[in-house]
Parts: C-alpha cells; structure tokens; sequence
C-alpha cells in the first residue's frame, strides 16, 4: 500500500477522481466505500490547508461526502439517490441557494489566420440571410419599438402540405394556442415564457422530428434537475429569472452553433397558423401558449432552408441548437457491445453529461404496423433505468398523434403508467437494438478543458473522372485536407468534423443528382475521418491508419483517440463518399483534457513532380508477363544524391489495378524485366492506386514504368514523385515514337526446327531495332503458358560458319522468354557496306525450347527504323550453321 500523500494538491486531486468514480460504482458496498474513502481524503486537505476560502469550500464538500455516504448506507435506491445528488454535476450556490453546472465549454484558443477568418465570414452567408458570429449577447435596445421600425423578416418557406392549411402568419397574440384548439373562447389565453405543467412538445404538419426530438431531450435534462442549457439560446433575455422574455418589437436573436462557429439568427415573431387542427411549427401540448420552442424552431429552419426542411437527426440538430458533441452509434453494428456500452451511457446520463436521442430506418407499412413505430423518424430518450437487471429507456415519438411502441418487455407495468403522454414509452435495450438503426449521443463539451478549431475548404469541383484529381472509393489522400493534433499530456482525444451548410438548393445541381432527388447539397453524400501515427507528415493512402469514424450522412463525424501517447502527433484526414461535386467547407474541433496544438500536417518531402499521362491504345502494355509489357508509359528520372523518395500512381479510373515500378534503366525506356533490374515497386497491383517507397535510394539514372494489370486498358493517371533531394523527371517518348514500323511476315517454326532467318537489304545509312513476340494460333500477340513457349533470341549477323559476325543481340545475346515484355535488340546502325560478297546482313530468330517437346510456334517481328525506304527485308527461311 502507498503512503497517503501530504501534498494539499494530491489531495485535492485524489478526492476530485474519488467523486468522478462514485456513479460509476457497480453495487451499493462499492459505492459506500468510495464515499467515505473522497471524505477522508478531503478531511485530510481541510486540515492542510490555511486560506479561509479554501477552507469554506473543502468543508463544504466533506460534508456532502459524508451525507452522501449516509443516504447510500441507508436507501434501497442507493443508485437514484447517486442521481439526485450528483457531486460532479452541481454545486451549491451560497448567493442565490441556486444550482449551477460546474463544467464550462472549453473555448478555442488558436489565432485563426485571414484566410480562416474570410472563410468563416462567407459561411455566414445562407439562403439569402446573413448569420455573423456571435460576439455578445444583443444589448436590451435592441428588443424596444422604434419609430417607422416593422417586421421586415422574409417568410420562410413552406411545403405544398402546409401551404394547403396556412391560414396567415400571425403574432403570438393570435398564434398562440393554436386557434383551432381553442376556437371559441380565448379569454385568458395568450403566447408566454413560463409554463405551469410538464413540457410536452410535439411536432405536427412538420416533418422536423429530429429537430422536436431534440428539444425534447433537452427539456428532459433540465427536468431530471440538470442546469437548462437552452435558458441563454433566445434573446431578449430575462437574467433575473433566467429565461427568455417577450420581445416588445417582435424582434428575437438566437444563438445557433453553425458553419464553423455560434452565429446570430435574427428572426421576428411571426408563426405559420393552420386553419386545421394541425399545427404547422412545435406546440406544448401540456402548455399550448410557450412562446420560446416555436421560436428556437423557426430560428433552425430558417437556417436550413424553411418549414419545408426535410428532417436531418438528432444528433446534429443537438450540436446547432447546444454546441454538444454529436456521435452517432450504429444499432447494428458487430462492434457495439451492448453491455459496455449501457454501462458508458447510463452513467454518463445521471451526471447529465449526455443527451440521448435515437433514429429508426426505412419500414414496411406492415412493420409499422405491428410494431407501432415509424421508420426513418427520430426518438427522444427522456430516461434510462437499471431495475431489477432490466436497462430501460424512456422513449417519445414528437409526433402529435405518434404511436408507442407494441412490442413485449418485462416492464409492462411501467408502459401501462398513466403518467406517460401519448407516444411515450418504455423499452428495454435488446429490444432498441433491434428495431432502432441509430442511437445518437450528444456529449457535454465542458467534460473536457481544452478545445481548438481548425477551418478549411475542400474544393471537389475538378475531382473524379470529369476533372483531374482522381477521387473516390479507391483512391489516394494526395488531395485531401490534412492536419495534425498533439494532445501535450496525452490521454483522449475527440475529433469533430462539421460540414457547413451550403444554400438549401444547389446552384450547381446536375440533372443527374436532380433526378436522385440529391440536389440539396446538404442532404449528399458521405464523411469520415481516419487518423494516423506518422510523425506528423501528411499521408497517401488510406491504409495503416490506427484509428478510423463510420461513414455517415450527417454534416457532423466523430473520431475518438483513447490512450494517447503525451506529446505523440496525429495526422488526421477526411474522407468522402459521394460529396457534390463543389468547394465545400469544414471545421474541425479537437477536445482534450490537456493543451492542444492544432496545425496543418506537414508535407511528406520539399520536393514534389507530379505528372500527367494516359494508357492508350499504343501504350497499355498490360503487367510485366505480358508481351506488350515494354509500350507502357515509362519515365526517366535523375537522381543527383541520395534520397527518400516515392512514387504515387493513381488511375482517374478507380475500376483499373495499377502497378509502378522503378528499375535500373539508364533512364531509358526498357524493354525487358528482370528481377535485378528492379530497385523498388509497389508490390501487388492494387485498385485505383499504389505507393512505391524508397528510404535511401542511391544517385543515378532510373527509369520509371506505370502498368496495369491486363493489357488494353485505356485511361489517365497521375504521377506523383516525393523526394527529400531534388531530382529530375521526364517522360519517355513511347515504343517506336519517331520510327517508321515495319512490320514482317509472321515466323512460323516447324516441328524440330529452331533457327529461321531473313536477309536484310539496307539502302542507305539507316538506324533501327528489332522486336519479336509470340502468337496465339489465330496471330495475335498472347502470353503462352510457361510450360509451353520457347526461350527465344533475336540478332541481326552477317556471315555464317567460322566467318559469322552477330553485329547485335537481343538480351546481350542470351534467350528471353516474353514473359519479361516482348523480346528485342538495341538500336542499331547498318549501311550498305555491311553487305559484302559471302557476308550478307541476316536477321535472325533463335529458340529454345521450354520443354522437352519441339512443338509448331509462330513469332511475330517487326523492325523500327528512323527513315522510310532505308531497308529491306527478305522470305524467313531455315537456318543452320
């Protein structure tokens, strides 16, 4: 056992952890023993410390500790009365005998350069409105009737649904309650702040459930007695009663965290009235006159694009309406521990330091039904309980006329409470986890102390196949956005990425996403962020990553890093699934527990090529066992001193599986591959794109070959080339540029013959080289079987017997299987002269055969020369020495 600790701040920080552990107890004799041992440890700090403050404040909190440990000992519900009396969550006010929350929202710090700051000023542009960043709360003069001052604010668009039951858009006075619920007598009726009765809000002719879910689960918290986090959304505000007042110009600001930052939503008092019974915005149904819901929803949908919205979750409608960080957790999904998971959760729940809500997927009339649910609709999660080893929640449908569930569960007494409102029910987690798609978590940002902001733009309007930045499922990071974030004392690390809204109709719509019905900008497309441990430096491919969000639709993403190492770096990158093909920007929020640094990830090495080609009919040689192998594109490159260096290839087709390879090659074009000629590669063929790696690659002349895997596959590609040391890169013009073809009869080997040749008739003074490859039975250029095919050498002689001269051969005179590309000399001169009496020029085809068997082959040659006319070529023949 250790020795306890003197040090007054040991002290102090051992009985803060000692309370952090107490709701996480698993049975009551944990939960006693936790308490007393935080109550001795903060005697021991009273007895420390000399300030009077400190000693006020540790006396306090000794005897809470000890009254807490008193209550556990004796209640049967020691886990309800942890719940009530959450240390952690609240502390007594001595001014107001108020209680108030102890965390507050980490702020960030990090000076934002101009071009964030411009960034953040034109996001604040949507829909036609303008929503700068919220500074400070608006002064109370803003809020007084001036003279020739009226409600200018535009009305906000309704659906056709709802513009069939609009009667007007009314003030409060005549808007709240509804008309239609009260359509006679309206004495002592009238729009309000407070209410009297338990809040039931409910949506109806809307379809933003995910928006009165959310409310509802906010509403929920402050009820359980958790600090209401909503008090200082909506402005005027009354601070001595703490909550919001009625506007006497009709004029309100709320404070909606939004595209990169909190903005201000001015919007005026006017409500769309149903001439119906149906009500087009939120209603309490218990309290049908509260002003301040409907207001906090107009204030939304007037930044999403009107009461037409169709719906988001609840999740991010929780980050704009609260700034609280949004996860988003798959029902189905292999990696859900439902155990661990409830555990996290419910202890997180009593502390009130996260909001539940949850969302169902598509469903069959039918399904509907039976189960009494509503597919792709979203929940609010009011309450979570432990009883009797049942873990159960407490459910809400916003829906006006929303059914409650009819499924079975052990706790039928509690669905039968008559304290439920319509729609509300409990249902155990086995049973959430089969019939809900989604649970959505949002997490009281003040859990953690330190907070930076990064904001950036994402420009995909030149990506996939119709620009030039290859992008999709397979393809590499070489364009992405990437950051780094160091944690200076470790431990976790939460990594938001928002998407920005954009206006709700894209400019830029295609007919294409018109007609998937994806034109709003806002509802396409998928994110994620991946995150890696690469001493900081930006990253290629999207492999080795140690950590890695799900894709998800919404505009918000959550990465978590448990355990990190202090001071360890992160590179972290975002991807994308099916994004509009426009600029779009992003902010990213780091949380921790210790000072953050934020920056933009290093580049990877200071110098940089990045090329374009194409696999074309004459260049798309297929991989290295074709025959065409040696037309692929191909590179030179100049290495002055040793580097690290790599090389990026990457398809705009993402169907193709590509290959690069650097080779010893003089930085020329080969022709042949042989394994010693090969310096790197990047190893299998892959889909979309590769990385080939080099750490020291030593000073020289290499030569760079880009492949496919099957020959005849068309299409560009990107070479990017890294390097620590300069170097100098340059395409090689492609087989036979600049020569004139000729093209000879086809070889045709008989059975037991191994040598043809043909003679060779120069005119003049001309330069050439010689290429042969195998032919399938029907003449076409194929890679045979190795089993089967010859080893085969190509020479241009002069003589025969004793007085035989090979001028030139193919693979430095040794037999080539077409295995290595196709098989051919080096360029060679010949002239006139070099054809004598007894000594004619002779091009000539040896082979050897592969098996023990001499079989009929055909060959095809062709010749490359650098002028018309120059040369001749006679009948192949046999050809013995």
């Amino acid at each position: 056992m250790s020795k306890p600790s003197d040090d007054l701040n040991e002290l102090k920080h051992e009985a803060d952890q000692l309370s952090d552990r107490l709701l996480r107890s698993a049975s009551k004799d944990e939960a006693l023993e936790i308490a007393i041992r935080a109550a001795e440890t903060s005697m021991k700090a009273l007895r420390l410390t000399k300030d009077p403050n400190e000693k006020a404040k540790l006396s306090r909190r000794f005897e809470q500790l000890v009254q807490e440990a008193e209550r556990i000992k004796h209640s049967k519900d020691w886990r309800e009365r942890l719940r009530a009396n959450s240390l952690r969550s609240q502390t007594h006010h001595e001014s107001t005998g108020k209680t108030s929350a102890l965390l507050r929202e980490p702020q960030t710090t990090r000076a934002l350069p101009k071009s964030e700051q411009i960034l953040l000023l034109k996001a604040g542009f949507l829909n036609g409105f303008k929503f700068p960043p919220w500074d400070t709360a608006p002064a109370p003069d803003e809020f007084q009737v001036k003279a020739g001052e009226g409600l200018d604010t535009p009305e906000l668009p309704l659906s056709e649904f709802q513009e069939g039951m609009l009667d007007d858009w009314k003030r409060p006075q005549d808007a709240l309650p509804p008309p239609s619920w009260f359509p006679v007598d309206r004495t002592n009726l009238g729009p309000s702040m407070t209410f009297t009765r338990r809040i039931d809000l409910v949506q109806d002719a809307a379809t933003d459930c995910s928006v009165v879910a959310s409310l509802c689960a906010v509403v929920a918290r402050a009820e359980r007695g958790h600090a209401k986090i909503l008090r200082k959304v909506t402005h005027p505000y009354d601070a001595e009663n703490g909550r919001p007042s009625m506007s006497k110009n009709g004029k309100y600001i709320v404070r909606l965290n939004f595209n990169g930052c909190h903005r201000k939503v001015v919007i005026d008092d006017r409500l769309p009235v149903s001439r119906t019974t149906q009500a087009i915005h939120v209603v309490d149904r218990h309290n049908p006159g509260l002003l301040w819901p409907a207001l906090i929803e107009k204030a939304y949908l007037k930044v999403r694009g009107g009461y037409a919205f169709p719906g988001s979750n609840s999740a991010t409608d929780l980050w704009i309406l609260t700034g609280w960080i949004p996860e988003q957790v798959f029902m189905q999904s292999d990696e859900l521990e439902p155990d661990r998971f409830w555990k996290r959760i419910l202890t997180a729940f009593d502390y009130g330091d996260v909001m539940v809500t949850m969302g169902t997927g598509k469903m069959t009339a039918k399904t509907e039904r039976e189960l009494g649910l509503a597919g792709e609709h979203d929940y609010a999660c009011l309450d979570l309980r432990e009883v009797d080893g049942q873990r159960l929640l407490l459910i809400k449908n916003p829906w006006c006329e929303g059914t409650s569930w009819r499924g079975k569960s052990s706790r039928d007494l509690l669905n039968a409470d008559e304290q439920l409102s319509p729609g509300t029910f409990w249902m155990d987690l086995d049973n959430v986890v089969q019939h809900f798609e989604s649970m959505y978590l949002n997490w009281n940002p003040g859990l953690f102390g330190y907070r930076e902001d990064m904001h950036f733009a994402w420009d995909l309007s030149r990506a996939g196949r119709a620009g030039n930045v290859p992008r999709g499922r397979f393809a590499s990071l070489s364009a992405h956005p990437q950051m780094t974030v160091t944690a200076t004392q470790g431990g976790t690390v939460w990594i938001l990425l928002w998407r920005h809204f954009k206006n709700a109709i894209s400019e830029g719509a295609t007919e294409e996403e018109i007609a998937e019905g994806c034109y709003d900008i806002d509802l396409c497309g998928h994110i994620a962020l991946v995150a890696f441990s690469v001493q900081g430096r930006r990253v290629l491919l999207p492999e080795k990553h140690i950590a890695k969000a799900w894709f998800v639709d919404s505009p918000q993403t959550l990465l978590k890093l448990d355990d990190c190492m202090p001071g360890q770096v992160y590179t972290i990158a975002p991807l994308e699934q099916d994004l509009a093909a426009v600029e779009h920007t992003f902010t990213l929020s780091c949380f921790a527990n210790s000072p953050l640094l934020l920056v933009q990830a290093a580049e990877r090495s200071q110098y940089a090529h990045t090329l374009t080609a194409a696999w074309t009919k004459e260049t798309a040689g297929g991989n290295a066992h074709s025959p065409k192998y040696s037309v692929n594109p191909q590179f030179s490159i100049a290495v002055p001193q040793k580097t690290r260096i790599s090389l990026l290839l990457e398809a705009m087709n993402e169907d193709l599986n590509v290959h690069v390879k650097l080779v010893h090659g003089q930085g020329q074009r080969i022709h042949t591959i042989r394994n010693r000629d090969i310096v790197f590669d990047s190893k299998e063929y892959s889909r979309g794109c590769c990385l080939a790696e080099h750490a020291e690659l030593e000073a020289g002349q290499y030569t760079i070959v880009c492949s496919t895997f099957e020959p005849d596959q068309l299409g560009v590609f990107i070479l990017l080339i890294e390097s620590s040391q300069p170097t100098r890169v340059a395409m090689l013009p492609r087989e036979g540029a600049g020569r004139i073809t000729l093209e000879l009869s086809a070889v045709a080997f008989k059975r037991g013959e191994s040598r043809v040749a043909a003679p060779l008739a120069p005119r003049r003074l001309v330069r050439l080289y010689a290429v042969v490859r195998h032919l399938d039975s029907g003449g076409v250029a194929r890679r045979a079987t190795s089993g089967s095919r010859s080893l085969v050498r190509l020479s241009i002689e002069s003589g025969r017997g004793p007085n035989r001269r090979i001028h030139i051969a193919s693979g430095e005179g040794d037999y080539a299987d077409c295995a290595g590309g196709v098989v051919r000399t080096e360029d060679i001169e010949i002239q006139p002269e070099m054809v004598t009496r007894g000594k004619d020029l002779w091009l000539v085809l040896d082979r050897m055969y592969a098996s023990g068997e001499a079989e009929d082959e055909r060959f095809s040659v062709e010749l490359f020369v650098d002028q018309p006319d120059a040369v001749t070529c006679g009948v192949w023949r046999g050809w013995d020495d």
